[in-house]
């Protein structure tokens, strides 16, 4: 019988090549497959949320908003129902909620349309739940009951007044229970993302707020942002632009929160750290008399966010986003429904959210401490001092492996030549580590 392939033999070095070629295809396929999967992958990135007041009336259709601006959606408040370790919205407990509000299945339509939800708990009025449950656990579980019976991955802790301050068992319940939602969480699979948003003056964080945050690090609580109520100065607008105010407060945060982090090891360069923040304003007529976040001021401020990489901004409320009726154009008092200037619907919203196109989660994860080793190298956490630089007050350098905190203006002053004592420009702050 005739060979099939006249002249043709079996070769091992054609094999060789044959099975080379299969292989180079199929590990080909599987980097294209990964790449195109991890590219896939939302990334973490700055973003936008407005709060919707779920109890206040007229009732605010949050379920039906529609446009970017409204992806992600912070709805308030949950709070200790008649003084008891009960979750409940206002006067409303999670069950009446669903049947007077219609709470649960607003939650779920929003979610269906792909937007994200943002449960807070606390806020101006009500009790926050720390207060009446009286063990960490007990105020763990309620936390996860609302956790999970509306399927969220992020929470807020909107900490001010009474919830704030003047309760120190409270403050210590809050943070164990905290810690314990998390890890609870992540034990049914849910990646939780959490804020917890202060009041600040122009000064920054206050005693309290600066005491509340360095007791979440202490207990290892990754905060996704540090959201900041930048309202409320008592400056009339006539005088300062209210967006004025709020840029100060917020660059003095971040002095403060950065030198919080460093000193619990998170040694996170200034564009990370204003990544960690956010900042939430109250749009239109603020409580305080003749102060107002104009339209002029939420583009100042969205200018502001963006050079600084500012994680995140946020705006009360949603419900207020619209210009009031005839009727209300004399009252001089902050409403609920409107924001007492003249504007479109949705336009504070359209106006923040501008490139805050991301979603809720952390951007700069905690355990990406930079190790530092104070001799000039680009991971310090502060610059180099340098004999031409101009340092204000309050500027941070390292210097021959410490750092060092200007207490004056100064130029050409080595940290090192100073002399110890009230008049000297410099005070060291500690080693890098």
């Amino acid at each position: 019988m005739a060979t099939m392939f006249p002249g043709r033999h079996f070769s091992f070095p054609r094999l060789a090549i044959v099975i080379v070629s299969i292989i180079a295809i199929i590990s080909g396929s599987a980097l294209w497959l990964a790449y195109t999967r991890t590219a896939s992958q939302k990334l973490p990135s700055a973003w936008f949320g407005g709060y919707a007041d779920v109890t206040a009336t007229p009732s605010y259709a949050f379920e039906s908003d529609v446009g970017s601006q409204y992806a992600n959606v912070i709805l308030g408040f949950v709070t200790a129902k008649n003084g008891t370790c009960t979750p409940a919205w206002g006067g409303y407990g999670l069950d009446e909620a669903s049947r007077s509000l219609d709470l649960d299945s607003r939650i779920a339509q929003t979610q269906r349309t792909g937007r994200n939800v943002t449960i807070s708990f606390g806020g101006q009025a009500g009790g926050e739940l720390a207060r009446y449950c009286s063990t960490s656990e007990k105020l763990a579980n309620a936390y996860f009951s609302v956790v999970s019976r509306y399927h969220v991955d992020s929470v807020d802790f909107d900490l001010e007044g009474a919830n704030l301050s003047g309760d120190t068992a409270a403050e210590l319940r809050r943070v164990e229970a905290i810690a314990t939602l998390v890890r609870k969480s992540a034990a049914k699979g849910i990646d939780l993302s959490v804020t917890l948003t202060l009041p600040v003056g122009q000064q920054g964080l206050t005693n309290d707020g600066e005491a509340t945050v360095e007791s979440f690090l202490t207990h290892h609580i990754e905060l996704s942002t540090l959201n900041l109520m930048t309202m409320d100065y008592n400056v009339p607008s006539s005088t300062t632009p209210q967006s004025d105010l709020i840029m100060k407060s917020l660059n003095a945060a971040h002095d403060q929160y950065r030198e919080l982090l460093y000193t619990h090891g998170h040694l996170f360069d200034g564009t990370q750290v204003w990544q960690l923040m956010g900042a939430t304003v109250l749009i239109g007529r603020n409580d305080t008399a003749n102060e107002y976040f104009t339209l002029d001021d939420a583009q100042t401020l969205n200018t502001f966010a963006q050079k600084t990489s500012l994680g995140q901004l946020s705006m009360w409320s949603l419900n207020r986003d619209r210009q009031c009726g005839d009727n209300y154009g004399s009252i001089a008092t902050l409403l609920t429904f409107c924001s007492s200037m003249k504007q479109n619907d949705g336009q504070y919203a359209a106006i923040l959210s501008a490139t805050f196109t991301g979603s809720p989660g952390t951007i700069v994860p905690f355990d990406e401490n930079r190790k530092t080793s104070g001799n000039g190298d680009s991971a310090d956490p502060y610059p180099q001092w340098s004999d031409t630089e101009k340092y204000l007050q309050g500027s941070k350098v390292v210097w021959k492996g410490n750092i060092y905190q200007a207490l004056s203006t100064n130029t050409g002053i080595k940290p090192t030549q100073s002399t110890p004592g009230t008049d000297s420009p410099w005070r060291i702050i500690g080693p890098v580590l």
